[in-house]
């Protein structure tokens, strides 16, 4: 029985890998953990050697992010007479990780968009449609959303923070790299990542929390694992994926979204509960 919890995690992770401030920059990342020199696809079919390097890049980060998962859920336990609280600035976060990573704050009226779904909510409330209890949720989410907005930490959230790469390194090497990959994420995982660790939070034990980060981390390696295996294909494949990068970030940003609204509103429970 599949945990739908594990299956959102693993998404994620999928979505970060084909996220455009990931995905272009594969190519570069294969070429100096293998040791191959430039990964342009001049090496035709299968490669032990970039596959080797893939492999242990992938276990590096895999290692990092399933510790930070286990001591998120830690952190979590710790503080649980707090977990009310942490649940709704937690879901609200992601919910601003979401926008974040659908693009939302780069649309011109984006405040009086918001600003308008507050108008809808009370509007809602007053016809009785939703609950105030729910209401008070929804427009605390809005408030961390704007909140954070207003002090600019979506600018921050577009800085690129990717690791200097100056020259081949061992198989060995392939390996921390990826541990320092874990450290070093670009700004299109850095959301994703932060909230599946919030999600991590709400786990009931360390070992749930390293597994959620553990399948978030197979949805980003093992794509590029299979990258790296048949390099060729997988350059053309960016090439043509390229024009549905749009896609992803809404998809993701989307799913984010939701998770942060089932977090706020303490619904999480029920998704997390359910197995197929």
């Amino acid at each position: 029985m599949l945990e739908v919890s594990f299956i959102i995690a693993f998404t994620a992770g999928l979505l970060s890998f084909l996220s455009p401030c990931v995905l272009p920059i594969i190519p570069g990342y294969l070429s100096y953990i293998s040791g191959i020199g430039r990964a342009d696809g001049s090496s035709k079919g299968f490669n032990l050697n970039i596959l080797l390097a893939s492999v242990l890049f992938v276990f590096g980060f895999s290692l990092v992010f399933s510790l930070l998962g286990a001591g998120t859920t830690t952190v979590g336990q710790l503080l649980r007479d707090y977990q009310e609280v942490i649940s709704k600035v937690g879901g609200g976060l992601i919910v601003f990780f979401g926008l974040h990573f659908a693009g939302v704050f780069l649309r011109e009226n984006f405040l009086k968009e918001i600003l308008g779904v507050s108008a809808l909510l009370v509007s809602l409330h007053l016809f009785g449609v939703i609950s105030q209890k729910l209401l008070f949720d929804l427009l605390g989410i809005i408030f961390i959303v704007l909140f954070l907005y207003s002090f600019g930490f979506h600018e921050k959230l577009y800085r690129q923070m990717r690791i200097e790469m100056k020259s081949n390194v061992s198989l060995f090497g392939a390996f921390v790299v990826g541990m320092l990959f874990a450290f070093g994420w670009s700004p299109c995982i850095g959301p994703v990542l932060g909230s599946i660790l919030l999600y991590a939070s709400q786990q009931e034990t360390a070992l749930q929390g390293a597994i959620l980060l553990f399948f978030y981390s197979m949805g980003l390696g093992i794509p590029f694992i299979v990258a790296g295996g048949l390099l060729s294909a997988f350059l053309s494949f960016v090439k043509s994926f390229s024009k549905f990068f749009g896609v992803v970030e809404f998809i993701g940003g989307l799913v984010l979204v939701a998770l942060g609204v089932l977090l706020t509103t303490g619904r999480l429970s029920m998704l997390a509960n359910l197995s197929f």
